[in-house]
């Protein structure tokens, strides 16, 4: 680790000296100007906008000085701590403990505080956060406040020292020195009453009753009988009680009181002990099996004896009545008034009515350990049970018909609101959701007149989403007649229907004979015993070849020019020729005889 920090402070606290940066003022002296520069100044800062990166701002140019300000004052295409130049970095000190003190010998200068570094040096053992200059001096060996100086005699821990003139052990308690280690002289012990005689002082024996000295300092001599009870003060254990000595009794006080080096249940001469009666379960109460005397109870006995059962911790005077088939609390009856709550279950399915309950050590008939129920008539709901769309709260959550029932339906995205969804989006409920519908055959969610239930029309669109366009169903499809003939118009007896015309129809159904192509109600009627024009009738006297008759009034086989028909055939009383000079007199005609 120490090697870790030494290559650390060689690589970040040692930085060759900057290079002195030129003056940032500009030189104005004519004879230095560079007379080949002409570009525009904006800032007067001596260079022009072509040299300076940021001829806005004065302070900014190729001379200035790098300052920790997130700008590039040198135009040398360098920020802050990037650019070896700064100026103005602080000084940043390794801090390896985290104790808000670094390092005086590990450094490195920065515009911001590099992560493990602090501002504060002077930490003189940067291994350990409870040593640095803010820490409280202890007596432990170490400079805990890096003062230079180690266990100094206002340490937080320090000790009173008493000075010991006669060197045995104790000292005076008028002279006394503060310090981590003991001054030489000072011992820590005072209460010496004769600090120029060793024979003086709290430990010292006074065995001789005739000797009137206080050796062991405590303000009393071996002949003294200071309680006055008949014994010198060196021949009893306790001058100072009238009622400790070699003739009383001994007692259960904590006292030695017949001076035997015996106290209380130690003695076999005390007397006023205690009965005490063993707690083998230890529940506080004893049974009236085992006793015993003595000044303070043994381990494992106590002062009553008023357990009924004294092999059960659970019963005593005073404990919880449990269900257990016992007397827990020792007043003659077991299990009274205790148990646990069980809750009817009509239905038989595991799950209680929270309404109706029993107390009992154990579940009474028909009832269970809880209330979790919501309807106690129907062993189909009940906590265990799935939900399913039906109006009920099934599984007694308090919610009816949730999305995750076990029946409910995949409802999909209706964007346009015509009754079908798509796959794009989706979610399982009972109930439709606004904007959703039961299926997800819609093809085009965007307009509502396209969907699988909608009528095909012949609009270049898949109206009726079956992956066909303009089908011959289509809603305002045409209606084609067979053209066999090819003359334009169409047989009114074989049709189809489509949105596009199918080759061999057309729209027209007036053909009276598709067989032909020159019988159609746009052909010219002749005399061909065909209803060549579709118009009902066979050759009309005005079909294009009809021959003109004329007039035979007087039934001589000649007609008379001027009175003429056109048939495709002849009349009746009338002729082919037009050469009867008299159509009154059937004598008078060309062949007739003179």
């Amino acid at each position: 680790m120490r090697t870790f920090f030494l290559v650390l402070a060689l690589l970040v606290g040692c930085r060759e000296p900057e290079e002195t940066k030129e003056t940032a003022a500009p030189d104005t002296d004519d004879s230095t100007v560079d007379t080949q520069s002409s570009g525009v100044d904006a800032d007067g800062d001596g260079f022009t906008e072509d040299e300076d990166c940021n001829d806005a701002d004065a302070a900014i140019h190729p001379n200035a000085f790098e300052e920790c300000d997130n700008l590039d004052n040198d135009c040398d295409g360098l920020l802050d701590d990037n650019d070896p130049d700064i100026i103005d970095a602080t000084i940043w000190y390794l801090d390896a403990d985290l104790d808000g003190y670094g390092s005086d010998s590990l450094s490195t200068e920065a515009c911001d505080e590099p992560a493990g570094f602090v501002d504060n040096k002077g930490d003189c053992n940067d291994l350990d956060a409870a040593i640095n200059p803010d820490a409280v001096e202890l007596c432990d060996d170490a400079d805990n406040d890096c003062d230079g100086e180690l266990d100094e005699d206002d340490a937080q821990d320090v000790s009173t020292w008493y000075l010991d003139a006669d060197g045995d052990g104790w000292g005076g308690d008028t002279q006394t020195l503060l310090g981590c280690d003991a001054p030489a002289g000072y011992t820590l012990h005072g209460g010496d009453c004769d600090d120029a005689d060793p024979s003086f002082n709290p430990s010292a024996l006074e065995a001789d009753c005739t000797d009137p000295n206080d050796y062991n300092c405590d303000g009393s001599v071996g002949y003294d009988d200071v309680d006055g009870d008949g014994f010198a003060a060196c021949e009893e254990c306790d001058d100072s009680d009238a009622d400790v000595n070699e003739d009383a009794a001994e007692t259960c006080d904590g006292i030695d009181n017949d001076c035997d080096g015996w106290i209380d249940d130690v003695d076999p001469d005390v007397t006023g002990t205690t009965t005490w009666f063993a707690d083998a379960d230890g529940d506080g109460h004893g049974g009236i099996q085992f006793q015993t005397d003595a000044c303070s109870a043994p381990a494992g006995y106590v002062s009553n004896a008023d357990d009924c059962d004294d092999l059960d911790p659970s019963s005593f005077p005073g404990a919880a009545e449990v269900c257990d088939l016992a007397d827990n609390d020792c007043d003659g009856d077991t299990d009274e008034g205790v148990g646990t709550p069980w809750y009817q279950d009509l239905d038989g399915d595991g799950y209680g009515n929270g309404s109706v309950s029993a107390t009992a050590c154990s579940a009474p008939s028909g009832y269970v350990g809880n209330a979790l129920d919501c309807d106690d008539f129907s062993a189909s709901t009940s906590p265990a049970a799935y939900e399913i769309c039906d109006g009920a709260d099934n599984d007694c959550d308090g919610t009816t018909d949730e999305n995750d029932a076990l029946n409910a339906s995949t409802w999909y995205v209706d964007s346009d609101g015509d009754g079908y969804g798509t796959t794009l989006g989706s979610t399982t409920s009972c109930d439709a959701p606004s904007g959703h519908a039961a299926t997800d055959t819609d093809c085009n969610d965007a307009d509502s007149a396209v969907n699988p239930g909608a009528a095909e029309s012949c609009d270049a669109i898949d109206n009726d989403c079956d992956g066909v366009t303009d089908e011959d169903d289509a809603l305002d499809a045409t209606t084609w007649y067979a053209d066999l003939d090819s003359d334009g118009y169409g047989n009114a007896g074989s049709t189809t229907t489509g949105c596009s015309q199918p080759t061999g129809f057309v729209a027209d159904n007036t053909d009276c004979d598709d067989t032909s192509g020159s019988s159609n109600p746009g052909g010219s009627e002749v005399c061909d015993f065909t209803d060549n024009d579709c118009d009902g009738t066979i050759d009309e006297d005005d079909a294009t070849d009809a021959l003109t008759w004329y007039q035979d009034t007087d039934g001589d086989g000649y007609g008379d020019a001027a009175s003429s028909t056109t048939a495709c055939v002849q009349p009746s009383g009338y002729a082919g020729n037009a050469s009867d000079c008299d159509d009154s007199d059937a004598d008078v005609f060309p062949a007739a005889t003179e």
